[in-house]
């Protein structure tokens, strides 16, 4: 059988990443988290959850969103799970869920060696390149837009802004040398161990042209991909429920799913989904469990 490595971000909601860990336990995966520093935790309750795998759990960055924090998180774990050398890589977040058993998910990957990643179609690569042209020194401050988040959030902005204009006015352009062309899409991927190894071989050039860019964590690996030896077995699907049709009220993060989503999740051959939150409807969570442990019972 192959061997997977899930590779998991999170900063809340605890419990549901032991769910998530526990969903997916075997003697073919091993887990490689990474906990916001900001966050209280009970770490041995979550390697608690692993009976058949092994784990280890990194508290290394404070995670923002459009900073370089993400990539730099990314990447860590990444280089921590290639020297286990894996047959799959999958980045998960703390709230996302499983819509298949961790066997079937095992057995879906069993005779494929193909990369899943998501590509945005863009005839105009003009505004990727705008994430990327430029240096965004204190996204990692900034984090995620804000109405009236206080005057110090509003004067980081408007240096940040400030900062752009500077560097448009001098004609700077971070993407004018790289090696290979732009694309984005989510950050999430199921990947093979050769993509996965040539990233972590790559690591200089990610430092390079993607730290200090603004939501680089959707275009590195995209990037990375399309120059690799490996471009021709690259699947332009994520296999992830995602849903942007209906964003959440910033914009910047996807539609939390309730009861009113729980056909389309049960109906869906995407392997995971995000996202959930139970203080938004626990409901929708409980059923999905329930499906998966009693799928879990049947065998």
């Amino acid at each position: 059988m192959k061997r997977h490595a899930y590779l998991i971000i999170a900063h809340h909601h605890f419990h549901l990443l032991a769910r998530l860990i526990a969903a997916l336990d075997s003697e073919n995966a091993d887990f490689y988290i990474h906990i916001d520093r900001r966050a209280q935790v009970d770490e041995g309750k979550l390697l608690g959850a692993m009976r058949r795998s092994h784990g280890r759990i990194f508290r290394r960055y404070k995670i923002t969103w459009g900073g370089d924090t993400q990539i730099r998180c990314e990447m860590m774990l990444l280089k921590a799970a290639v020297a286990g050398r894996y047959d799959y890589y999958h980045l998960l977040s703390g709230v996302d869920i499983p819509l298949r058993t961790g066997a079937q998910i095992e057995r879906f990957f069993e005779e494929r060696t193909e990369s899943f990643l998501e590509y945005r179609q863009e005839a105009d690569d003009t505004l990727t390149r705008e994430r990327a042209r430029y240096y965004y020194p204190l996204q990692n401050r900034i984090g995620r837009p804000r109405k009236d988040a206080g005057f110090l959030y509003g004067a980081y902005s408007q240096i940040a802004y400030e900062c752009v204009k500077l560097q448009k006015a001098l004609r700077i352009d971070r993407t004018r040398h790289a090696p290979f062309a732009y694309r984005r899409g989510g950050n999430w991927f199921s990947i093979a161990h050769d993509l996965a190894q040539y990233a972590v071989a790559h690591e200089q050039t990610v430092r390079r042209y993607f730290y200090h860019t603004l939501n680089g964590d959707e275009m590195f690996l995209q990037c990375l991909a399309e120059a690799s030896p490996m471009r021709g077995r690259i699947v332009n699907d994520n296999l992830r429920m995602i849903d942007w049709q209906r964003p959440e009220q910033d914009g910047c993060s996807p539609r939390t799913f309730t009861m009113e989503d729980c056909g389309a999740l049960m109906a869906s051959d995407k392997l995971f989904a995000r996202k959930f939150d139970p203080n938004v409807d626990a409901q929708v969570i409980e059923r999905l469990y329930r499906r998966i442990e009693d799928a879990q019972r049947a065998n």
